[in-house]
């Protein structure tokens, strides 16, 4: 019975499928292509803004046209310079460690004034050490930007399956 009802359920959410489009990196040297579907995030600067980094979000891709439409505009798919990934682990690691560092620095300075134990070189450079790393890690090793045409290049396609009108269109031979 749970066997029928699984099958009925996945055949219900399956009927409004038909594929998706999508924006895809291709990364010079790199198998792994990254892809951005409908809905998600990209970080960019266009030769509109060239100066500017802007995060938006894909509301569609129009293949044809080569067109990406945001909630606020569109972007032609030429006029896209640069993308920029972030590694969110990198990000979270560097500011727990500029947290880790900042909290040393405070809890030695309290203890250094409130009783006997004196901050030491030792205290003072672990807070430093993770301060920096941390900077390091937001500033430098979170950010990966790829320029188009040099080490990278955006590519739209569309994976979609017809639709049954599309399937029973007599084709039209010239």
């Amino acid at each position: 019975m749970v066997k029928i009802f699984g099958m009925l359920f996945f055949m219900m959410v399956s009927l409004g499928i038909h594929g998706q489009r999508i924006l895809q990196l291709e990364i010079l040297r790199e198998v792994e292509a990254v892809k951005f579907y409908e809905g998600e995030s990209i970080v960019f600067k266009s030769s509109e803004f060239p100066k500017d980094w802007q995060k938006k979000t894909i509301e569609r891709i129009i293949v044809e046209d080569g067109i990406i439409i945001f909630t606020d505009g569109m972007v032609m798919l030429k006029d896209i310079t640069q993308v920029r990934l972030e590694n969110s682990a990198a990000q979270i690691g560097g500011k727990v460690l500029s947290g880790f560092g900042a909290g040393w620095f405070l809890f030695g300075t309290i203890a250094h004034f409130a009783t006997e134990n004196k901050l030491r070189w030792t205290d003072v450079t672990i807070g430093a050490t993770a301060v920096v790393i941390g900077w390091v890690l937001t500033k430098f090793i979170s950010k990966k930007t790829y320029k188009m045409g040099k080490n990278a290049n955006l590519r739209l396609l569309d994976v979609s399956f017809p639709t049954p009108e599309e399937v029973q269109q007599p084709v039209l031979k010239p």
